[in-house]
């Protein structure tokens, strides 16, 4: 009896991979949307700004020119010190992934500014300086 009860299971457990399996092959695979243009990457970013609630004031844009056929827009956001910026990049992270983007981020020493790049495939789009400054009284986050 013992040994008709491993058979079983044992047809059992191969039925459920089968199925798994089927499963597996004829479920699309996941591809992102994409933002189709600068103005919708910068609405997903001035989401971040506002989530994390940054003040207009504390943000100021300039662009740089890469070469004669592209530029890229760069966010200067002073921050206090007792603002979390890999909380700001976490959550900034986790809004632009699903649309494929990324966020490389290196820190600037001893200041610990913090530039967050937007990038696709290779390409920065956007580039977001968050600047410590020497107040509190340059916003809340």
């Amino acid at each position: 009896m013992d040994q008709n009860r491993k058979k079983v299971s044992i047809v059992l457990l191969a039925f459920c991979c089968l199925i798994a399996a089927v499963i597996l092959a004829y479920t699309p695979t996941y591809v992102p949307v994409s933002v189709n243009t600068e103005a919708e990457l910068d609405s997903l970013i001035q989401l971040s700004f506002e989530d994390a609630n940054l003040l207009r004031g504390q943000i100021r844009t300039y662009n740089v020119e890469i070469d004669t056929s592209f530029t890229r827009k760069v966010y200067r956001v002073e921050v206090p010190p007792e603002f979390s910026k890999t909380s700001f990049h976490l959550d900034l992270h986790h809004r632009v992934f699903p649309f494929g983007l990324n966020t490389p981020t290196t820190v600037v020493f001893p200041e610990e500014d913090m530039n967050i790049y937007i990038e696709h495939k290779g390409t920065v789009f956007r580039t977001i300086r968050l600047v410590t400054g020497t107040s509190s009284s340059t916003g809340n986050g």
